[in-house]
């Protein structure tokens, strides 16, 4: 004997799904950008310095002297010779007061006097050395203004692109059931 069967068979629904997927493009130029640097305003300002040039060594040197110099040399040398003149002086009467001692101081005296001293010394060449040269600098005064950068810019904006995705779903299988009943 048979049993009679209930037999069901179900198919599935079967979606298709296209998609297409979205495009974004960004493109961005470069901006335009200057820099300007202005020169800073120097000033510099300096009084002249003090030049001293002492020439009287290298003039002294030449037997140019002054009238002062000449002076005081003459009195120095006159004393000098004063003196000189003194110690011959005591020498000479030192001399004469020993006269019992065997030798004739009177014509050895005069014969020594006799004689002419004359000495000139020519003056020297001048010599860089024996010039005093003396330099005080003026100080000096430094002013400096900077200028600020002149800075341009221009911005670029962005070029955009877009494209919307898409998704399109369609039914591809429909949903199907089958019933059968055998016996």
């Amino acid at each position: 004997m048979s049993i009679p069967k209930l037999q069901i068979q179900t198919t599935q629904a079967r979606l298709g799904i296209v998609s297409r997927s979205a495009v974004q493009a960004i493109r961005q130029y470069k901006a335009e950008q200057t820099i300007e640097q202005p020169e800073a305003d120097v000033s510099i300002q300096q009084r002249s310095g003090k030049l001293t040039i002492d020439q009287t060594k290298a003039w002294n040197n030449i037997g140019l002297k002054s009238i002062f110099t000449r002076t005081e040399e003459t009195a120095a040398k006159a004393q000098q010779i004063w003196m000189d003149g003194i110690s011959r002086t005591a020498q000479e009467g030192d001399e004469l007061m020993r006269i019992e001692n065997k030798g004739d101081p009177i014509s050895a005296h005069a014969a020594q006097n006799a004689q002419f001293d004359f000495s000139m010394i020519p003056g020297g060449r001048p010599a860089f050395d024996l010039v005093d040269i003396q330099y005080e600098p003026a100080p000096a005064s430094i002013s400096i203004e900077s200028n600020p950068p002149k800075i341009q810019a221009v911005k670029r904006a962005p070029e955009l692109s877009y494209q919307p995705g898409k998704v399109e779903v369609n039914l591809e299988q429909h949903a199907d059931i089958q019933i059968d009943w055998k016996v």
